[in-house]
């Protein structure tokens, strides 16, 4: 599982002022799920659809209705990617805070026992996590990602490194960057022994998108200050791994 485990950590960082953004970094962390599914005997990606938009109605009305309002929720479809077979999909469910998350998973052990038992999946792994926005999409919505194991330049710390990687991707915008950026730092679930500092996503709106930005953007970088600056810190990432993004519930 310690391709999940890599999905799970992404850092915050800082950097000195001339390279900062004009406005301060905006994003305020969240906390995040994420849910190694392997489905049962005989069960498959349309059982899980089928389950999720039960899930999704349920969450959307009523009493549930009111306790997962801001809980959004997709699945993880693997696409490339190394070492794979552990498990079949990933769910993951963000929250706005740590009060409206364990408030929803208190709500769901106490109330969500018929529709748990109808789940066409396991989860060997379940990981709580908190992860920060860098950048979105233009529009806000997200289909494909990116993710890769990173760690820190020495002597660089996790609130240098945000600053300095939200700095350059507002400037990224400009050159008519369109990924969206995150960092997601784990709680509890991580597997013993994992030795990176936090997980870098990319994610477009479309896998096409996700190419056409290779060309459109990535041809303008090599001048970019910011991006030598973010480069100047050091550090490295491995492991790249993608998924297609199913929504369940925004």
């Amino acid at each position: 599982m310690k391709f999940l485990l890599s999905m799970i950590m992404i850092s915050s960082l800082s950097i000195t002022s001339y390279i900062i953004a004009e406005d301060n970094p905006v994003y305020e962390a969240n906390k995040a799920e994420y849910y190694v599914n392997v489905f049962k005997e005989g069960k498959d990606m349309d059982d899980l659809m089928r389950w999720s938009k039960e899930w999704a109605e349920w969450a959307s009305e009523g009493e549930p209705g009111e306790v997962f309002k801001n809980y959004s929720s997709a699945i993880l479809v693997p696409y490339y990617g190394y070492d794979l077979y552990d498990f079949d999909v990933i769910w993951v469910g963000t929250s706005p805070n740590p009060e409206e998350h364990y408030v929803g998973n208190e709500y769901w052990l106490n109330n969500g026992q018929k529709l748990f038992d109808k789940l066409p999946v396991t989860f060997p792994q379940v990981i709580d996590t908190w992860q920060r926005t860098v950048s979105e999409t233009p529009d806000g919505t997200a289909g494909y990602v990116v993710y890769s194991d990173c760690k820190l330049g020495e002597g660089v710390t996790n609130e240098q490194f945000y600053d300095a990687y939200y700095a350059y991707a507002q400037a990224a915008k400009k050159l008519g960057d369109v990924a969206g950026r995150k960092m997601i730092w784990p709680q509890t679930g991580v597997e013993p022994g994992w030795d990176y500092d936090f997980v870098q996503a990319v994610f477009t709106t479309s896998i096409g998108e996700y190419g056409k930005n290779w060309t459109n953007f990535w041809g303008k970088s090599e001048d970019m200050p910011e991006l030598e600056a973010l480069t100047a810190l050091g550090g490295s990432c491995t492991n790249e791994r993608s998924f297609t993004i199913v929504p369940v519930k925004n």
